[in-house]
């Protein structure tokens, strides 16, 4: 993240605290609910004071996204460090799709909001992501050292599909989410199997 968009982010500053109403707004209606009249209400403060963080509406989605790729990226590294796994993919993967299903929203902010497509930051925050989520298929032998960057791209993009199917879920089923990561995470251990090497 630039130091432009750390800067006064502490717990109690108003940048924060407007990140974290944001990100509540976000959850509970997507994209289309975030105006910046509903997030000054929510913090108690008029729109003016917003716009000392944040230049305009895009300006705080992208901090929005910045925050959630860098999320994601401590995720995947904190699972693949915690031995609960038999392979590093397995626990990257698991921490990818547990943050789609946690995060749904965010999520779909992060990967089709257009304003983002040309953030650098926001760009740049993803590739770290990715680079992270790479690291888990080296040395793995299921997948030879030639092709982890491709199947490694392959699982990210899928990502995006899979998190479209998690929030056609609803609501209704409250664990069915759950167990839609739980069957994708079982697929890409299929997939990845030695029957399937050239």
């Amino acid at each position: 993240m630039g130091e432009e968009l750390k800067l006064n982010a502490g717990p109690g500053s108003l940048r924060r605290r407007v990140l974290d109403a944001a990100r509540a707004l976000l959850e509970e209606s997507g994209a289309e609910g975030l105006h910046l009249r509903t997030i000054a209400a929510r913090v108690g403060n008029g729109v003016a004071s917003l716009y000392h963080h944040f230049a305009d509406k895009h300006a705080l989605l992208a901090a929005l996204a910045i925050e959630g790729w860098e999320e994601l990226t401590r995720a995947i590294d904190q699972a693949m460090a915690s031995g609960k796994f038999p392979h590093r993919i397995d626990a990257a993967s698991r921490a990818f799709l547990t943050f789609i299903h946690r995060n749904p929203q965010l999520y779909a902010l992060m990967q089709t909001e257009q304003a983002l497509a040309a953030n650098d930051a926001v760009r740049a925050a993803e590739r770290a992501a990715f680079a992270t989520f790479q690291t888990s298929f080296e040395g793995d032998d299921r997948v030879p050292a030639e092709r982890v960057e491709e199947v490694s791209l392959t699982i990210w993009v899928l990502g995006r599909g899979i998190a479209s199917a998690v929030l056609m879920q609803g609501e209704d089923d409250p664990g069915a989410a759950g167990r839609l990561v739980a069957k994708v995470i079982s697929g890409f251990a299929f997939l990845l199997s030695p029957r399937f090497a050239d």
